[in-house]
Protein backbone atom coordinates (compact mmCIF):
# COMPACT_ATOMS: atom_id res chain seq x y z
CA UNK A 1 0.00 0.00 0.00
CA UNK A 2 1.15 3.37 -0.91
CA UNK A 3 1.62 5.95 1.60
CA UNK A 4 0.52 9.36 0.97
CA UNK A 5 2.87 12.52 1.55
CA UNK A 6 1.82 13.69 4.89
CA UNK A 7 1.92 10.18 5.90
CA UNK A 8 5.23 9.52 4.79
CA UNK A 9 6.69 12.70 6.76
CA UNK A 10 5.43 11.42 10.10
CA UNK A 11 7.25 7.91 9.59
CA UNK A 12 10.44 10.36 8.81
CA UNK A 13 9.89 11.92 11.75
CA UNK A 14 9.76 9.43 13.90
CA UNK A 15 12.22 7.53 12.69
CA UNK A 16 14.25 10.37 12.98
CA UNK A 17 13.28 11.00 17.02
CA UNK A 18 13.96 7.10 17.17
CA UNK A 19 17.26 7.55 15.77
CA UNK A 20 18.16 10.86 17.98
CA UNK A 21 17.00 8.63 21.20
CA UNK A 22 19.35 5.81 20.34
CA UNK A 23 22.37 7.85 19.58
CA UNK A 24 21.89 9.48 22.87
CA UNK A 25 21.47 5.81 24.55
CA UNK A 26 24.96 5.19 22.88
CA UNK A 27 26.56 8.08 24.69
CA UNK A 28 24.65 7.79 28.33
CA UNK A 29 24.31 3.94 28.58
CA UNK A 30 26.11 2.33 31.34
CA UNK A 31 28.92 -0.04 30.71
CA UNK A 32 28.07 -3.44 32.11
CA UNK A 33 30.42 -6.20 33.59
CA UNK A 34 30.53 -9.34 31.18
CA UNK A 35 32.17 -12.27 31.53
CA UNK A 36 34.17 -13.61 28.06
CA UNK A 37 36.87 -16.09 27.33
CA UNK A 38 39.89 -14.61 26.79
CA UNK A 39 43.42 -15.97 25.44
CA UNK A 40 47.38 -14.72 26.33
CA UNK A 41 49.20 -14.93 22.71
CA UNK A 42 52.43 -13.89 21.94
CA UNK A 43 52.65 -13.43 17.74
CA UNK A 44 56.34 -14.38 16.81
CA UNK A 45 56.62 -13.18 13.52
CA UNK A 46 59.47 -14.64 10.69
CA UNK A 47 61.19 -11.27 9.29
CA UNK A 48 64.04 -13.59 7.73
CA UNK A 49 64.49 -12.42 3.73
CA UNK A 50 62.89 -15.96 2.51
CA UNK A 51 59.34 -14.27 4.40
CA UNK A 52 59.95 -11.03 1.51
CA UNK A 53 59.08 -14.00 -1.43
CA UNK A 54 55.94 -12.12 -2.82
CA UNK A 55 53.88 -15.39 -3.58
CA UNK A 56 50.68 -15.01 -1.76
CA UNK A 57 47.73 -12.87 -2.37
CA UNK A 58 45.88 -10.21 0.25
CA UNK A 59 42.62 -7.75 -1.31
CA UNK A 60 43.65 -9.67 -4.76
CA UNK A 61 47.37 -8.37 -5.48
CA UNK A 62 50.51 -10.35 -4.77
CA UNK A 63 52.06 -9.57 -1.82
CA UNK A 64 55.13 -10.45 0.29
CA UNK A 65 54.78 -13.41 2.57
CA UNK A 66 55.79 -10.52 5.79
CA UNK A 67 53.25 -8.05 4.51
CA UNK A 68 50.41 -11.09 4.75
CA UNK A 69 51.94 -12.38 7.91
CA UNK A 70 51.29 -8.30 9.35
CA UNK A 71 48.42 -7.91 7.52
CA UNK A 72 46.67 -11.31 8.53
CA UNK A 73 47.94 -10.46 12.62
CA UNK A 74 46.38 -7.28 12.44
CA UNK A 75 42.98 -8.87 11.74
CA UNK A 76 43.29 -11.62 14.19
CA UNK A 77 43.77 -9.30 16.98
CA UNK A 78 40.62 -7.10 15.33
CA UNK A 79 38.35 -10.39 16.30
CA UNK A 80 39.99 -11.50 19.90
CA UNK A 81 37.61 -10.02 22.81
CA UNK A 82 38.64 -7.74 25.20
CA UNK A 83 40.33 -8.97 28.08
CA UNK A 84 42.67 -11.11 26.09
CA UNK A 85 46.64 -10.45 26.31
CA UNK A 86 49.02 -9.97 23.40
CA UNK A 87 52.28 -9.28 22.83
CA UNK A 88 54.73 -9.54 19.52
CA UNK A 89 57.96 -10.73 18.87
CA UNK A 90 60.21 -10.72 15.64
CA UNK A 91 62.12 -13.86 14.70
CA UNK A 92 65.66 -13.42 12.70
CA UNK A 93 68.65 -15.62 13.27
CA UNK A 94 67.83 -18.20 16.27
CA UNK A 95 66.17 -16.45 18.13
CA UNK A 96 62.35 -14.86 18.76
CA UNK A 97 63.03 -11.17 20.13
CA UNK A 98 60.17 -9.59 22.22
CA UNK A 99 58.79 -6.14 20.84
CA UNK A 100 55.82 -5.81 23.31
CA UNK A 101 55.53 -7.85 26.37
CA UNK A 102 51.58 -9.07 26.34
CA UNK A 103 49.46 -6.42 27.03
CA UNK A 104 45.24 -6.05 27.45
CA UNK A 105 44.27 -6.16 24.18
CA UNK A 106 41.65 -3.41 23.44
CA UNK A 107 43.48 -0.72 25.31
CA UNK A 108 46.64 -1.22 24.16
CA UNK A 109 44.95 -1.94 20.39
CA UNK A 110 47.04 1.09 19.45
CA UNK A 111 49.88 0.27 20.34
CA UNK A 112 50.28 -2.99 19.50
CA UNK A 113 49.12 -1.62 15.89
CA UNK A 114 51.97 0.84 16.02
CA UNK A 115 54.36 -1.59 16.26
CA UNK A 116 53.16 -3.79 13.78
CA UNK A 117 53.34 -1.42 11.16
CA UNK A 118 57.17 -0.73 12.16
CA UNK A 119 58.29 -4.40 11.90
CA UNK A 120 60.40 -5.14 8.21
CA UNK A 121 62.81 -6.91 7.29
CA UNK A 122 65.93 -4.82 7.75
CA UNK A 123 65.32 -5.18 11.22
CA UNK A 124 66.69 -8.92 11.14
CA UNK A 125 70.13 -8.65 12.28
CA UNK A 126 71.29 -11.65 10.58
CA UNK A 127 70.54 -13.74 7.59
CA UNK A 128 70.42 -16.82 8.67
CA UNK A 129 66.75 -18.82 9.46
CA UNK A 130 66.58 -21.25 12.39
CA UNK A 131 63.25 -21.55 12.57
CA UNK A 132 63.35 -24.66 15.11
CA UNK A 133 65.55 -22.80 17.36
CA UNK A 134 63.50 -19.57 17.51
CA UNK A 135 60.45 -21.58 18.50
CA UNK A 136 62.56 -23.34 21.10
CA UNK A 137 63.29 -19.52 22.40
CA UNK A 138 59.74 -18.09 22.16
CA UNK A 139 58.06 -21.06 24.46
CA UNK A 140 61.49 -20.12 26.84
CA UNK A 141 60.65 -16.76 26.63
CA UNK A 142 56.75 -17.48 27.17
CA UNK A 143 57.17 -19.35 30.42
CA UNK A 144 59.00 -15.65 31.98
CA UNK A 145 55.56 -14.13 31.53
CA UNK A 146 52.61 -14.03 33.99
CA UNK A 147 50.57 -15.38 32.77
CA UNK A 148 52.06 -17.08 30.45
CA UNK A 149 51.24 -16.76 26.83
CA UNK A 150 50.35 -19.11 24.21
CA UNK A 151 52.17 -18.77 21.05
CA UNK A 152 51.24 -18.06 17.44
CA UNK A 153 54.44 -18.66 15.00
CA UNK A 154 53.95 -17.41 11.62
CA UNK A 155 56.65 -18.62 9.17
CA UNK A 156 57.25 -20.07 6.20
CA UNK A 157 59.48 -22.76 8.30
CA UNK A 158 62.68 -22.35 5.57
CA UNK A 159 65.72 -23.28 7.57
CA UNK A 160 68.67 -21.54 6.04
CA UNK A 161 71.22 -23.15 6.70
CA UNK A 162 69.50 -26.47 6.19
CA UNK A 163 69.31 -29.07 9.09
CA UNK A 164 71.12 -32.26 9.38
CA UNK A 165 68.69 -34.89 9.72
CA UNK A 166 70.62 -36.56 11.59
CA UNK A 167 71.83 -33.75 14.14
CA UNK A 168 67.86 -32.28 14.08
CA UNK A 169 66.91 -29.62 16.72
CA UNK A 170 65.23 -31.44 20.02
CA UNK A 171 63.54 -29.26 22.42
CA UNK A 172 64.36 -31.17 25.67
CA UNK A 173 62.80 -28.87 28.34
CA UNK A 174 59.34 -29.05 29.94
CA UNK A 175 56.64 -27.21 28.13
CA UNK A 176 54.87 -26.31 31.40
CA UNK A 177 51.50 -25.09 30.14
CA UNK A 178 52.70 -23.15 27.05
CA UNK A 179 51.27 -24.63 23.81
CA UNK A 180 50.33 -22.92 20.11
CA UNK A 181 49.58 -22.79 16.42
CA UNK A 182 52.26 -22.56 13.74
CA UNK A 183 50.85 -20.32 10.83
CA UNK A 184 52.31 -21.37 7.65
CA UNK A 185 52.65 -18.72 4.79
CA UNK A 186 53.75 -19.08 1.65
CA UNK A 187 52.76 -20.81 -1.77
CA UNK A 188 54.41 -24.00 -2.84
CA UNK A 189 56.39 -23.12 -5.70
CA UNK A 190 60.06 -22.42 -5.21
CA UNK A 191 60.63 -18.82 -5.94
CA UNK A 192 63.91 -16.94 -5.59
CA UNK A 193 65.05 -15.14 -2.61
CA UNK A 194 64.83 -11.11 -2.72
CA UNK A 195 68.51 -9.88 -1.25
CA UNK A 196 68.61 -6.80 0.66
CA UNK A 197 71.20 -4.88 2.52
CA UNK A 198 71.31 -4.09 6.13
CA UNK A 199 69.74 -0.44 5.76
CA UNK A 200 66.69 -2.26 3.36
CA UNK A 201 67.61 -1.57 0.42
CA UNK A 202 66.78 -4.22 -2.35
CA UNK A 203 70.38 -5.99 -3.80
CA UNK A 204 68.58 -8.40 -6.24
CA UNK A 205 68.40 -12.36 -5.15
CA UNK A 206 70.24 -14.85 -4.27
CA UNK A 207 72.29 -16.31 -6.50
CA UNK A 208 73.04 -20.57 -6.37
CA UNK A 209 77.03 -20.06 -5.39
CA UNK A 210 75.78 -17.51 -2.45
CA UNK A 211 74.03 -19.93 -0.07
CA UNK A 212 75.30 -23.17 1.94
CA UNK A 213 72.93 -26.08 0.26
CA UNK A 214 74.13 -28.52 2.52
CA UNK A 215 74.32 -28.82 6.73
CA UNK A 216 77.26 -27.05 8.31
CA UNK A 217 77.89 -30.94 9.73
CA UNK A 218 78.30 -32.55 6.00
CA UNK A 219 82.17 -31.87 5.48
CA UNK A 220 82.38 -34.03 8.60
CA UNK A 221 80.25 -36.60 7.50
CA UNK A 222 82.44 -39.64 5.03
CA UNK A 223 79.96 -39.36 2.35
CA UNK A 224 81.19 -39.84 -1.18
CA UNK A 225 81.22 -36.57 -3.38
CA UNK A 226 78.81 -38.51 -5.79
CA UNK A 227 76.29 -38.26 -2.57
CA UNK A 228 76.88 -34.73 -1.71
CA UNK A 229 76.43 -33.86 -5.38
CA UNK A 230 73.56 -35.62 -6.03
CA UNK A 231 71.85 -33.51 -3.31
CA UNK A 232 70.13 -30.93 -4.40
CA UNK A 233 70.90 -27.37 -4.47
CA UNK A 234 68.02 -24.99 -4.71
CA UNK A 235 68.35 -23.40 -1.23
CA UNK A 236 68.41 -19.85 -2.64
CA UNK A 237 65.13 -20.49 -3.70
CA UNK A 238 61.81 -20.58 -1.03
CA UNK A 239 58.75 -22.18 -0.50
CA UNK A 240 56.41 -23.16 2.08
CA UNK A 241 58.07 -25.68 4.44
CA UNK A 242 54.63 -27.52 5.37
CA UNK A 243 56.58 -30.82 6.27
CA UNK A 244 58.88 -28.79 8.44
CA UNK A 245 56.17 -26.79 10.07
CA UNK A 246 54.63 -29.76 10.88
CA UNK A 247 57.24 -31.72 12.24
CA UNK A 248 58.51 -28.88 14.30
CA UNK A 249 54.10 -28.87 15.42
CA UNK A 250 54.16 -32.06 16.43
CA UNK A 251 57.70 -31.96 18.17
CA UNK A 252 56.16 -28.79 20.87
CA UNK A 253 52.82 -30.24 20.83
CA UNK A 254 51.58 -26.80 18.83
CA UNK A 255 48.46 -27.06 16.08
CA UNK A 256 49.22 -26.11 12.23
CA UNK A 257 47.47 -24.17 10.13
CA UNK A 258 48.75 -23.54 6.23
CA UNK A 259 48.01 -20.39 4.28
CA UNK A 260 44.86 -19.34 6.70
CA UNK A 261 42.26 -17.48 4.29
CA UNK A 262 40.74 -16.36 7.24
CA UNK A 263 41.36 -14.97 10.94
CA UNK A 264 38.20 -17.64 11.95
CA UNK A 265 40.61 -20.42 10.86
CA UNK A 266 43.21 -19.11 13.19
CA UNK A 267 40.64 -18.22 16.09
CA UNK A 268 39.07 -21.47 16.15
CA UNK A 269 42.42 -23.13 15.98
CA UNK A 270 43.67 -21.09 19.33
CA UNK A 271 39.94 -22.17 21.06
CA UNK A 272 40.69 -25.85 20.08
CA UNK A 273 44.12 -25.74 21.54
CA UNK A 274 44.92 -22.73 23.72
CA UNK A 275 43.73 -22.77 27.60
CA UNK A 276 41.01 -19.66 27.59
CA UNK A 277 40.25 -17.92 30.92
CA UNK A 278 36.89 -16.34 31.94
CA UNK A 279 37.59 -12.72 32.57
CA UNK A 280 35.32 -9.78 33.47
CA UNK A 281 35.11 -6.89 31.49
CA UNK A 282 33.61 -3.39 31.73
CA UNK A 283 31.51 -3.71 28.33
CA UNK A 284 30.17 -0.83 26.45
CA UNK A 285 27.56 -1.42 24.47
CA UNK A 286 27.96 2.20 22.57
CA UNK A 287 29.00 0.25 19.25
CA UNK A 288 25.21 -1.72 18.80
CA UNK A 289 23.58 1.47 19.60
CA UNK A 290 25.48 3.08 17.01
CA UNK A 291 25.38 0.31 14.61
CA UNK A 292 21.35 0.55 14.95
CA UNK A 293 21.30 4.09 15.22
CA UNK A 294 23.15 4.09 11.86
CA UNK A 295 21.00 0.65 10.04
CA UNK A 296 18.01 3.12 10.24
CA UNK A 297 19.74 6.34 9.03
CA UNK A 298 20.12 4.61 5.97
CA UNK A 299 16.74 3.25 5.75
CA UNK A 300 15.79 6.62 5.79
CA UNK A 301 17.60 8.19 3.38
CA UNK A 302 17.71 5.42 0.87
CA UNK A 303 16.31 6.64 -2.17
CA UNK A 304 14.28 3.85 -3.22
CA UNK A 305 10.54 3.50 -3.77
CA UNK A 306 10.51 0.24 -2.15
CA UNK A 307 12.05 2.49 1.13
CA UNK A 308 9.89 5.08 0.65
CA UNK A 309 6.29 3.48 0.14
Amino acid sequence: MKLSYQSRITASAFLMLAICIIILLALVFPRTDRTVKVMDLLFVIDITQSMDVVDVELDGEKVSRLTWALDYTKKTLQKMPCGSHVGLAAFSESRSLILINPVELCSSYNDLTQMLSKIHGSMAWALSSEVSKAAFGAIEQAKLMNPSPDVVFITDGHEAPPLNDELYPKYKKKFEGVTGVFVGVGSDELLPIPKHKFDGTPDGFWQQDEVLHEDVYASLRSESEELRNSRPRNEHLSSQKKTHIEGLAKMLKFDTVSSPNSTKVIINALENKVDTRNEVVNYSWAPWFASLALFLLVLLYLPFRLIRD
